[in-house]
Protein backbone atom coordinates (compact mmCIF):
# COMPACT_ATOMS: atom_id res chain seq x y z
CA UNK A 1 0.00 0.00 0.00
CA UNK A 2 1.28 3.34 -0.91
CA UNK A 3 1.61 5.42 2.44
CA UNK A 4 2.62 8.49 0.91
CA UNK A 5 -0.89 10.08 1.20
CA UNK A 6 -1.85 8.83 4.42
CA UNK A 7 1.81 10.09 6.18
CA UNK A 8 1.12 13.39 4.46
CA UNK A 9 -2.25 13.71 5.50
CA UNK A 10 -1.15 12.47 9.29
CA UNK A 11 1.23 15.17 9.42
CA UNK A 12 -1.25 18.05 8.07
CA UNK A 13 -3.84 16.81 11.10
CA UNK A 14 -0.70 16.89 13.91
CA UNK A 15 0.33 20.22 12.63
CA UNK A 16 -4.14 21.67 12.68
CA UNK A 17 -3.51 20.12 16.47
CA UNK A 18 -0.71 21.34 17.69
CA UNK A 19 -1.88 25.01 16.08
CA UNK A 20 -4.98 24.66 17.08
CA UNK A 21 -3.50 24.43 21.08
CA UNK A 22 -0.85 26.59 21.02
CA UNK A 23 -3.69 29.19 20.24
CA UNK A 24 -5.86 28.17 23.05
CA UNK A 25 -2.65 28.70 25.50
CA UNK A 26 -1.45 32.34 23.94
CA UNK A 27 -1.28 34.60 27.92
CA UNK A 28 -4.25 37.43 27.09
CA UNK A 29 -2.62 40.62 27.90
CA UNK A 30 -4.42 42.46 30.99
CA UNK A 31 -5.20 46.39 31.85
CA UNK A 32 -2.19 47.79 33.97
CA UNK A 33 -2.81 46.96 37.36
CA UNK A 34 -5.36 49.07 39.14
CA UNK A 35 -2.88 47.68 42.79
CA UNK A 36 0.16 49.87 43.49
CA UNK A 37 3.22 48.29 44.23
CA UNK A 38 2.34 46.43 48.17
CA UNK A 39 -1.02 47.16 48.12
CA UNK A 40 -3.58 44.95 48.77
CA UNK A 41 -7.24 44.47 48.10
CA UNK A 42 -9.57 46.72 50.31
CA UNK A 43 -11.33 42.99 51.35
CA UNK A 44 -12.53 39.64 50.00
CA UNK A 45 -15.04 37.16 51.01
CA UNK A 46 -13.50 33.87 52.90
CA UNK A 47 -14.96 30.65 53.38
CA UNK A 48 -12.34 27.77 55.09
CA UNK A 49 -13.42 24.81 52.85
CA UNK A 50 -11.23 22.94 51.22
CA UNK A 51 -11.87 19.76 48.68
CA UNK A 52 -13.21 17.33 50.61
CA UNK A 53 -14.82 19.51 53.22
CA UNK A 54 -18.31 21.31 52.97
CA UNK A 55 -20.61 22.91 55.03
CA UNK A 56 -23.41 20.81 54.65
CA UNK A 57 -21.58 18.14 56.69
CA UNK A 58 -23.28 17.52 59.96
CA UNK A 59 -20.65 18.08 62.27
CA UNK A 60 -17.96 19.36 60.69
CA UNK A 61 -15.72 22.10 62.74
CA UNK A 62 -12.75 23.30 60.52
CA UNK A 63 -9.74 23.29 62.58
CA UNK A 64 -8.26 26.59 63.76
CA UNK A 65 -4.98 25.71 62.40
CA UNK A 66 -6.43 25.55 59.18
CA UNK A 67 -8.19 28.97 59.14
CA UNK A 68 -4.68 30.33 60.79
CA UNK A 69 -2.67 28.89 57.72
CA UNK A 70 -5.75 30.61 55.11
CA UNK A 71 -4.85 33.87 56.66
CA UNK A 72 -1.27 33.71 56.70
CA UNK A 73 -1.76 33.48 53.01
CA UNK A 74 -4.44 36.13 52.39
CA UNK A 75 -2.68 38.26 54.64
CA UNK A 76 -0.26 39.31 51.56
CA UNK A 77 -3.08 40.18 49.64
CA UNK A 78 -5.88 41.73 51.77
CA UNK A 79 -6.16 43.71 55.32
CA UNK A 80 -9.76 42.61 55.54
CA UNK A 81 -11.77 38.91 54.97
CA UNK A 82 -16.21 38.98 55.03
CA UNK A 83 -17.41 35.54 56.79
CA UNK A 84 -20.84 34.43 56.43
CA UNK A 85 -21.96 32.49 59.69
CA UNK A 86 -20.41 32.21 63.09
CA UNK A 87 -19.99 28.30 63.75
CA UNK A 88 -18.27 25.03 62.01
CA UNK A 89 -14.78 26.27 63.72
CA UNK A 90 -15.30 30.44 61.99
CA UNK A 91 -15.83 31.40 65.88
CA UNK A 92 -12.53 31.67 65.70
CA UNK A 93 -11.62 34.00 62.53
CA UNK A 94 -11.54 37.19 65.38
CA UNK A 95 -8.38 36.33 67.34
CA UNK A 96 -6.67 34.66 64.11
CA UNK A 97 -7.70 37.91 61.93
CA UNK A 98 -6.12 39.62 64.83
CA UNK A 99 -2.69 37.55 64.80
CA UNK A 100 -2.38 38.30 60.62
CA UNK A 101 -3.37 41.70 60.94
CA UNK A 102 -6.55 41.61 59.61
CA UNK A 103 -10.04 43.24 60.07
CA UNK A 104 -13.30 41.21 59.73
CA UNK A 105 -17.18 41.77 58.46
CA UNK A 106 -18.56 39.20 60.50
CA UNK A 107 -21.54 37.56 58.80
CA UNK A 108 -24.19 35.72 60.96
CA UNK A 109 -26.07 32.85 58.90
CA UNK A 110 -30.06 33.45 58.67
CA UNK A 111 -32.66 31.28 57.42
CA UNK A 112 -35.36 29.52 57.80
CA UNK A 113 -34.24 27.80 61.27
CA UNK A 114 -35.43 29.90 64.06
CA UNK A 115 -33.20 28.17 66.66
CA UNK A 116 -30.40 28.31 64.52
CA UNK A 117 -30.86 32.46 63.90
CA UNK A 118 -31.29 32.75 67.71
CA UNK A 119 -28.09 31.17 68.11
CA UNK A 120 -25.89 32.56 65.00
CA UNK A 121 -27.25 36.18 66.40
CA UNK A 122 -26.12 35.54 69.86
CA UNK A 123 -22.66 34.47 69.02
CA UNK A 124 -21.87 37.21 66.56
CA UNK A 125 -23.23 39.43 69.28
CA UNK A 126 -20.38 38.01 72.00
CA UNK A 127 -17.83 38.28 69.23
CA UNK A 128 -18.85 41.69 68.18
CA UNK A 129 -18.54 42.68 71.82
CA UNK A 130 -14.93 40.57 72.64
CA UNK A 131 -13.26 42.20 69.50
CA UNK A 132 -14.29 45.71 68.34
CA UNK A 133 -10.92 46.87 67.41
CA UNK A 134 -10.57 43.41 64.37
CA UNK A 135 -14.89 43.20 63.56
CA UNK A 136 -15.40 46.11 61.68
CA UNK A 137 -18.88 45.45 60.87
CA UNK A 138 -22.06 42.89 61.37
CA UNK A 139 -23.65 41.22 58.80
CA UNK A 140 -26.95 40.17 60.05
CA UNK A 141 -27.76 37.46 57.18
CA UNK A 142 -26.95 37.14 53.55
CA UNK A 143 -29.60 36.75 50.55
CA UNK A 144 -31.80 35.54 53.01
CA UNK A 145 -34.96 37.70 50.83
CA UNK A 146 -33.79 36.61 47.69
CA UNK A 147 -33.59 32.87 49.07
CA UNK A 148 -37.41 33.53 50.64
CA UNK A 149 -36.36 32.62 54.06
CA UNK A 150 -37.27 35.54 55.95
CA UNK A 151 -39.80 38.42 55.45
CA UNK A 152 -39.13 41.81 55.58
CA UNK A 153 -40.84 42.73 58.78
CA UNK A 154 -38.96 39.43 60.33
CA UNK A 155 -35.64 40.42 58.52
CA UNK A 156 -36.25 44.18 60.63
CA UNK A 157 -37.01 43.06 64.57
CA UNK A 158 -33.52 41.05 63.95
CA UNK A 159 -31.65 44.42 62.89
CA UNK A 160 -33.16 45.95 65.56
CA UNK A 161 -31.97 43.46 68.71
CA UNK A 162 -28.31 43.47 66.97
CA UNK A 163 -28.31 46.97 66.75
CA UNK A 164 -29.05 47.58 70.33
CA UNK A 165 -26.45 45.41 71.50
CA UNK A 166 -23.23 46.20 69.46
CA UNK A 167 -21.54 49.58 69.22
CA UNK A 168 -19.74 48.11 65.65
CA UNK A 169 -21.53 48.91 62.61
CA UNK A 170 -24.49 46.50 61.38
CA UNK A 171 -25.25 45.76 57.93
CA UNK A 172 -27.49 43.41 56.04
CA UNK A 173 -26.09 41.63 52.66
CA UNK A 174 -28.15 40.71 49.22
CA UNK A 175 -28.55 41.16 45.71
CA UNK A 176 -29.58 45.02 44.81
CA UNK A 177 -32.48 44.29 43.31
CA UNK A 178 -33.76 42.87 46.33
CA UNK A 179 -32.27 46.05 48.31
CA UNK A 180 -34.28 48.64 46.00
CA UNK A 181 -37.37 45.94 47.24
CA UNK A 182 -37.22 46.25 50.74
CA UNK A 183 -35.70 50.08 50.80
CA UNK A 184 -37.34 50.85 54.49
CA UNK A 185 -34.61 48.37 55.52
CA UNK A 186 -31.76 51.24 55.14
CA UNK A 187 -33.34 52.90 57.88
CA UNK A 188 -32.38 49.95 60.29
CA UNK A 189 -28.71 49.50 58.86
CA UNK A 190 -25.48 51.43 59.12
CA UNK A 191 -23.87 50.31 55.56
CA UNK A 192 -26.01 48.79 52.75
CA UNK A 193 -24.50 46.07 51.72
CA UNK A 194 -25.55 45.14 47.92
CA UNK A 195 -24.29 42.73 45.78
CA UNK A 196 -23.53 43.15 41.93
CA UNK A 197 -22.74 40.12 40.29
CA UNK A 198 -22.48 40.81 36.28
CA UNK A 199 -22.37 37.25 35.65
CA UNK A 200 -25.42 36.08 37.36
CA UNK A 201 -27.51 38.71 36.29
CA UNK A 202 -30.74 37.95 34.84
CA UNK A 203 -29.27 39.44 31.30
CA UNK A 204 -25.64 38.09 32.25
CA UNK A 205 -22.99 40.81 30.74
CA UNK A 206 -19.89 40.24 28.81
CA UNK A 207 -16.65 40.43 31.01
CA UNK A 208 -15.53 43.52 28.79
CA UNK A 209 -18.56 45.09 29.98
CA UNK A 210 -18.49 43.87 33.51
CA UNK A 211 -16.45 46.86 35.20
CA UNK A 212 -19.00 49.16 33.65
CA UNK A 213 -22.22 47.39 34.68
CA UNK A 214 -20.95 47.71 37.89
CA UNK A 215 -20.36 51.18 38.25
CA UNK A 216 -23.93 51.65 36.26
CA UNK A 217 -25.71 49.53 39.39
CA UNK A 218 -23.46 51.25 42.19
CA UNK A 219 -24.41 54.94 40.66
CA UNK A 220 -27.93 53.33 40.48
CA UNK A 221 -27.94 52.19 44.23
CA UNK A 222 -26.78 55.38 45.13
CA UNK A 223 -29.29 57.27 43.87
CA UNK A 224 -31.91 54.94 45.79
CA UNK A 225 -30.31 55.56 48.95
CA UNK A 226 -28.93 58.88 49.31
CA UNK A 227 -26.82 60.17 52.24
CA UNK A 228 -26.55 55.75 53.20
CA UNK A 229 -23.14 54.39 53.55
CA UNK A 230 -23.04 51.67 50.75
CA UNK A 231 -20.44 48.42 50.57
CA UNK A 232 -20.51 46.71 47.33
CA UNK A 233 -20.89 43.21 49.50
CA UNK A 234 -19.98 40.69 46.41
CA UNK A 235 -18.39 41.15 42.92
CA UNK A 236 -16.33 38.89 41.04
CA UNK A 237 -16.27 36.65 38.15
CA UNK A 238 -15.82 32.97 37.71
CA UNK A 239 -12.72 31.27 36.29
CA UNK A 240 -14.59 27.95 34.70
CA UNK A 241 -17.85 27.43 33.98
CA UNK A 242 -20.07 27.26 31.71
CA UNK A 243 -20.90 30.44 29.37
CA UNK A 244 -24.19 32.42 29.92
CA UNK A 245 -25.28 34.87 27.36
CA UNK A 246 -22.55 36.76 26.10
CA UNK A 247 -20.55 36.02 29.66
CA UNK A 248 -17.89 33.57 29.60
CA UNK A 249 -16.28 31.85 32.57
CA UNK A 250 -12.49 31.65 31.78
CA UNK A 251 -9.45 32.70 33.48
CA UNK A 252 -8.61 35.32 31.42
CA UNK A 253 -12.24 36.79 31.68
CA UNK A 254 -11.46 36.15 35.48
CA UNK A 255 -8.68 38.60 35.45
CA UNK A 256 -9.96 41.36 32.95
CA UNK A 257 -13.22 41.83 35.41
CA UNK A 258 -11.41 41.98 38.65
CA UNK A 259 -8.47 44.65 37.11
CA UNK A 260 -11.66 46.65 35.92
CA UNK A 261 -13.69 46.30 39.09
CA UNK A 262 -10.49 47.66 41.63
CA UNK A 263 -9.76 50.33 39.31
CA UNK A 264 -13.30 51.59 38.96
CA UNK A 265 -13.43 51.25 43.04
CA UNK A 266 -10.39 53.03 43.49
CA UNK A 267 -11.35 55.55 40.97
CA UNK A 268 -14.77 56.42 42.73
CA UNK A 269 -13.51 55.66 45.86
CA UNK A 270 -16.40 53.10 46.76
CA UNK A 271 -16.46 50.54 49.46
CA UNK A 272 -15.41 46.93 47.47
CA UNK A 273 -15.67 43.30 48.50
CA UNK A 274 -14.52 41.05 46.55
CA UNK A 275 -15.74 36.89 46.21
CA UNK A 276 -13.83 34.98 46.49
CA UNK A 277 -10.78 34.35 48.78
CA UNK A 278 -10.54 30.75 47.55
CA UNK A 279 -12.02 28.29 45.14
CA UNK A 280 -15.03 26.09 46.80
CA UNK A 281 -15.33 22.78 45.31
CA UNK A 282 -18.21 22.24 47.83
CA UNK A 283 -20.39 25.04 45.41
CA UNK A 284 -20.01 22.60 42.20
CA UNK A 285 -23.13 20.44 43.96
CA UNK A 286 -25.66 23.36 44.21
CA UNK A 287 -24.25 25.85 41.62
CA UNK A 288 -22.71 23.72 38.64
CA UNK A 289 -19.25 23.82 37.62
CA UNK A 290 -19.21 27.65 37.58
CA UNK A 291 -20.18 27.75 41.63
CA UNK A 292 -16.42 26.06 42.42
CA UNK A 293 -14.40 28.47 40.18
CA UNK A 294 -14.55 32.59 42.06
CA UNK A 295 -11.68 31.97 43.91
CA UNK A 296 -8.44 34.49 43.45
CA UNK A 297 -7.03 31.97 44.94
CA UNK A 298 -6.58 28.00 43.69
CA UNK A 299 -8.17 25.64 45.77
CA UNK A 300 -5.45 23.33 46.18
CA UNK A 301 -2.36 25.48 45.65
CA UNK A 302 -3.68 28.26 47.49
CA UNK A 303 -1.70 30.38 45.32
CA UNK A 304 -3.03 33.18 43.02
CA UNK A 305 -4.59 32.12 40.34
CA UNK A 306 -3.06 35.71 38.46
CA UNK A 307 -0.70 38.74 39.14
CA UNK A 308 -2.11 41.58 38.74
CA UNK A 309 -1.39 43.34 35.47
CA UNK A 310 0.51 40.46 33.60
CA UNK A 311 -1.23 37.93 31.06
CA UNK A 312 -2.89 34.83 31.97
CA UNK A 313 -3.15 31.92 29.94
CA UNK A 314 -7.04 30.07 29.74
CA UNK A 315 -5.18 26.81 28.84
CA UNK A 316 -1.85 27.13 30.63
CA UNK A 317 -1.32 23.34 30.16
CA UNK A 318 -1.92 23.46 26.53
CA UNK A 319 0.78 21.49 25.57
CA UNK A 320 -0.67 18.35 27.45
CA UNK A 321 -3.86 19.03 25.32
CA UNK A 322 -1.69 19.27 22.31
CA UNK A 323 0.08 16.00 23.11
CA UNK A 324 -3.27 13.96 24.06
CA UNK A 325 -4.93 15.32 21.00
CA UNK A 326 -1.97 14.46 18.90
CA UNK A 327 -1.97 10.79 19.78
CA UNK A 328 -5.51 10.17 19.44
CA UNK A 329 -4.71 10.95 15.87
CA UNK A 330 -1.85 8.98 15.22
CA UNK A 331 -4.35 6.06 16.73
CA UNK A 332 -6.95 7.39 14.57
CA UNK A 333 -5.09 6.53 11.63
CA UNK A 334 -3.60 3.33 12.76
CA UNK A 335 -6.85 1.55 13.40
CA UNK A 336 -8.10 2.68 10.02
CA UNK A 337 -4.84 1.11 8.37
CA UNK A 338 -5.58 -2.09 10.52
CA UNK A 339 -9.45 -1.80 9.66
CA UNK A 340 -8.64 -2.09 5.63
CA UNK A 341 -6.72 -5.63 5.86
CA UNK A 342 -4.63 -4.42 3.45
CA UNK A 343 -7.16 -3.09 1.02
CA UNK A 344 -6.61 0.09 -0.67
CA UNK A 345 -8.41 3.16 1.01
CA UNK A 346 -9.23 5.58 -1.82
CA UNK A 347 -8.03 9.00 -1.20
CA UNK A 348 -11.15 10.86 -0.46
CA UNK A 349 -11.57 8.69 2.34
CA UNK A 350 -8.14 8.97 3.63
CA UNK A 351 -8.96 12.91 3.74
CA UNK A 352 -11.97 11.91 5.46
CA UNK A 353 -10.36 10.00 7.99
CA UNK A 354 -7.32 13.09 8.07
CA UNK A 355 -10.56 15.74 8.90
CA UNK A 356 -11.60 13.35 11.56
CA UNK A 357 -8.37 13.02 13.80
CA UNK A 358 -7.73 16.84 13.12
CA UNK A 359 -11.52 17.12 14.75
CA UNK A 360 -10.80 14.81 17.44
CA UNK A 361 -7.78 15.61 18.28
CA UNK A 362 -8.63 19.44 19.09
CA UNK A 363 -11.55 18.84 20.98
CA UNK A 364 -10.31 15.95 22.89
CA UNK A 365 -8.11 17.89 26.02
CA UNK A 366 -10.99 19.74 25.70
CA UNK A 367 -13.79 17.38 26.55
CA UNK A 368 -10.79 15.61 29.50
CA UNK A 369 -10.62 19.34 30.90
CA UNK A 370 -14.36 19.84 31.13
CA UNK A 371 -14.92 16.34 32.18
CA UNK A 372 -12.82 16.90 34.91
CA UNK A 373 -13.67 20.31 35.89
CA UNK A 374 -17.62 19.64 35.92
CA UNK A 375 -17.33 16.11 38.34
CA UNK A 376 -19.08 17.25 41.22
CA UNK A 377 -18.72 13.95 43.41
CA UNK A 378 -17.87 9.96 43.20
CA UNK A 379 -20.68 9.40 40.59
CA UNK A 380 -19.94 12.06 38.12
CA UNK A 381 -16.20 11.63 38.12
CA UNK A 382 -17.34 7.97 37.01
CA UNK A 383 -19.55 9.52 34.62
CA UNK A 384 -17.26 12.02 33.20
CA UNK A 385 -14.56 8.90 32.97
CA UNK A 386 -17.12 7.48 30.90
CA UNK A 387 -17.68 10.64 28.63
CA UNK A 388 -13.73 10.90 28.43
CA UNK A 389 -13.39 7.14 27.25
CA UNK A 390 -15.91 7.82 24.35
CA UNK A 391 -14.42 11.06 23.23
CA UNK A 392 -11.97 9.15 22.46
CA UNK A 393 -13.67 5.93 20.93
CA UNK A 394 -15.78 7.12 18.93
CA UNK A 395 -13.53 8.76 16.51
CA UNK A 396 -11.40 5.38 16.08
CA UNK A 397 -14.74 3.02 15.50
CA UNK A 398 -16.09 5.86 12.82
CA UNK A 399 -12.35 5.48 11.52
CA UNK A 400 -12.54 2.17 10.69
CA UNK A 401 -16.02 2.32 8.58
CA UNK A 402 -14.46 4.91 6.48
CA UNK A 403 -11.39 2.98 5.63
CA UNK A 404 -13.72 0.06 5.20
CA UNK A 405 -16.17 2.16 3.33
CA UNK A 406 -18.85 0.62 5.40
CA UNK A 407 -21.94 2.30 6.79
CA UNK A 408 -23.50 2.03 9.73
CA UNK A 409 -26.67 -0.73 10.15
CA UNK A 410 -29.43 0.37 11.07
CA UNK A 411 -30.15 1.04 15.22
CA UNK A 412 -32.87 -1.67 14.72
CA UNK A 413 -30.70 -4.84 14.07
CA UNK A 414 -28.82 -4.09 17.40
CA UNK A 415 -32.06 -5.30 18.97
CA UNK A 416 -33.23 -7.57 16.12
CA UNK A 417 -30.31 -8.71 14.28
CA UNK A 418 -31.28 -10.36 10.44
CA UNK A 419 -28.29 -11.38 9.63
CA UNK A 420 -27.00 -9.01 6.78
CA UNK A 421 -24.87 -6.34 8.81
CA UNK A 422 -21.15 -6.88 8.84
CA UNK A 423 -19.50 -7.01 12.74
CA UNK A 424 -18.33 -3.77 11.51
CA UNK A 425 -21.45 -2.23 10.66
CA UNK A 426 -23.12 -3.46 14.38
CA UNK A 427 -20.10 -1.61 15.96
CA UNK A 428 -20.75 1.76 14.11
CA UNK A 429 -24.53 1.16 14.74
CA UNK A 430 -23.42 0.68 18.37
CA UNK A 431 -21.59 4.05 18.06
CA UNK A 432 -24.39 5.78 16.31
CA UNK A 433 -26.91 4.22 19.65
CA UNK A 434 -24.51 5.37 22.21
CA UNK A 435 -24.21 8.89 20.46
CA UNK A 436 -27.55 9.72 19.99
CA UNK A 437 -28.50 8.63 23.73
CA UNK A 438 -25.54 10.83 25.28
CA UNK A 439 -26.68 13.60 23.00
CA UNK A 440 -29.96 13.75 23.81
CA UNK A 441 -29.14 13.07 27.77
CA UNK A 442 -27.16 16.21 27.36
CA UNK A 443 -29.53 18.44 25.45
CA UNK A 444 -32.43 17.20 27.67
CA UNK A 445 -31.08 18.71 30.24
CA UNK A 446 -29.65 22.08 29.10
CA UNK A 447 -33.63 22.24 27.81
CA UNK A 448 -35.04 21.78 31.36
CA UNK A 449 -32.70 22.62 33.72
CA UNK A 450 -29.92 24.25 31.57
CA UNK A 451 -28.99 27.42 34.83
CA UNK A 452 -25.44 25.05 35.87
CA UNK A 453 -24.73 22.86 32.97
CA UNK A 454 -21.70 22.44 30.78
CA UNK A 455 -21.67 22.35 26.89
CA UNK A 456 -20.69 18.87 26.24
CA UNK A 457 -19.12 20.36 22.10
CA UNK A 458 -15.88 18.52 22.65
CA UNK A 459 -17.44 15.68 24.11
CA UNK A 460 -19.11 14.72 21.17
CA UNK A 461 -17.77 16.64 18.69
CA UNK A 462 -15.57 13.49 17.63
CA UNK A 463 -18.18 11.05 17.44
CA UNK A 464 -20.53 13.68 15.38
CA UNK A 465 -18.26 14.47 12.79
CA UNK A 466 -17.75 10.75 12.26
CA UNK A 467 -21.04 9.72 11.94
CA UNK A 468 -20.90 12.63 9.58
CA UNK A 469 -17.92 11.65 7.50
CA UNK A 470 -19.53 8.56 7.56
CA UNK A 471 -22.85 9.37 5.69
CA UNK A 472 -20.82 11.69 3.48
CA UNK A 473 -18.25 8.75 2.03
CA UNK A 474 -19.80 5.49 3.36
CA UNK A 475 -23.24 5.96 2.23
CA UNK A 476 -26.24 5.63 5.01
CA UNK A 477 -28.34 2.46 6.36
CA UNK A 478 -31.81 1.46 5.43
CA UNK A 479 -34.87 3.84 6.63
CA UNK A 480 -35.41 3.07 10.10
CA UNK A 481 -37.64 4.69 12.42
CA UNK A 482 -35.79 4.99 15.54
CA UNK A 483 -33.02 7.15 13.43
CA UNK A 484 -35.87 9.54 12.58
CA UNK A 485 -37.20 9.75 16.28
CA UNK A 486 -34.08 10.73 17.88
CA UNK A 487 -33.66 13.21 14.90
CA UNK A 488 -37.03 15.13 15.17
CA UNK A 489 -35.93 15.43 19.53
CA UNK A 490 -32.17 16.35 18.62
CA UNK A 491 -33.22 19.03 16.06
CA UNK A 492 -36.33 20.54 18.82
CA UNK A 493 -33.88 20.73 21.55
CA UNK A 494 -30.97 22.70 19.28
CA UNK A 495 -33.43 25.34 18.78
CA UNK A 496 -34.59 24.92 22.17
CA UNK A 497 -31.14 25.11 23.49
CA UNK A 498 -30.49 28.62 21.42
CA UNK A 499 -33.65 30.46 21.98
CA UNK A 500 -32.41 29.67 25.74
CA UNK A 501 -29.39 31.03 25.45
CA UNK A 502 -29.10 33.63 22.88
CA UNK A 503 -27.83 33.94 19.80
CA UNK A 504 -24.75 35.67 21.89
CA UNK A 505 -23.45 32.71 23.44
CA UNK A 506 -21.48 31.23 21.28
CA UNK A 507 -21.25 27.93 23.08
CA UNK A 508 -24.13 27.28 22.87
CA UNK A 509 -24.66 27.65 19.54
CA UNK A 510 -21.69 25.52 18.91
CA UNK A 511 -23.57 22.64 20.81
CA UNK A 512 -26.25 23.04 19.10
CA UNK A 513 -24.95 23.11 15.57
CA UNK A 514 -23.32 19.61 16.48
CA UNK A 515 -26.96 18.72 17.38
CA UNK A 516 -28.46 19.76 14.43
CA UNK A 517 -25.52 17.91 12.67
CA UNK A 518 -26.29 14.59 14.25
CA UNK A 519 -30.24 15.09 13.85
CA UNK A 520 -29.61 15.72 10.00
CA UNK A 521 -27.41 12.72 9.54
CA UNK A 522 -30.27 10.20 11.42
CA UNK A 523 -33.06 12.21 9.37
CA UNK A 524 -31.22 11.29 6.16
CA UNK A 525 -31.10 7.40 6.45
CA UNK A 526 -32.45 5.78 3.97
CA UNK A 527 -32.47 8.58 1.42
CA UNK A 528 -28.85 7.62 0.26
CA UNK A 529 -27.48 4.22 -0.41
CA UNK A 530 -24.37 2.03 1.01
CA UNK A 531 -21.20 2.73 -1.40
CA UNK A 532 -20.75 0.67 -4.16
CA UNK A 533 -18.43 -1.97 -4.34
CA UNK A 534 -17.95 -2.62 -0.29
CA UNK A 535 -16.62 -6.35 -0.25
CA UNK A 536 -17.91 -8.33 2.09
CA UNK A 537 -16.14 -8.75 5.48
CA UNK A 538 -16.27 -8.62 8.82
Amino acid sequence: MHLRLPFALLAGALAVIAGFWWFLGQPVPMPPSPLAAGEKLPCVSYAPFRRGQSPFTEGIVIPASQIDEDFAHLSTVTDCVRIYSVDQGLENVPALARKHGLQVILGMWIGRDRKGNAEQIEAGIRLANENPDVIKMLAVGNEALLRGEISEEALGELLKDVKAKVSVPITYADVWEFWVKHRPLAELVDVVTVHILPYWEDEPVPADEAGAHLADIREHVGEAFPGKSILIGETGWPSQGRMRWGARATPADQARVLHDIVAFSKQSSYDLNLIEAFDQPWKRLSEGTVGGYWGLLDADTREPKFQWGEPVSNHPHWREGAVAGMALAVLTFAVALFAAGGQRIPARRWAGIAVLAAISGCAFGLAVHMQWLAARNAFELGRGLLCMAFAATAPLVAAAGIARGRAPAPLAELFAPRGTATRLQLWLAGLTAVTAVLSMFFALGLVFDPRYREFPTATLIGAVSGLLLLSLLAGRTGYVLGERVFAALLAASAVAIIIQERIENWEALCLAGALLTLAGVLALAGRGREAAGQAPGR
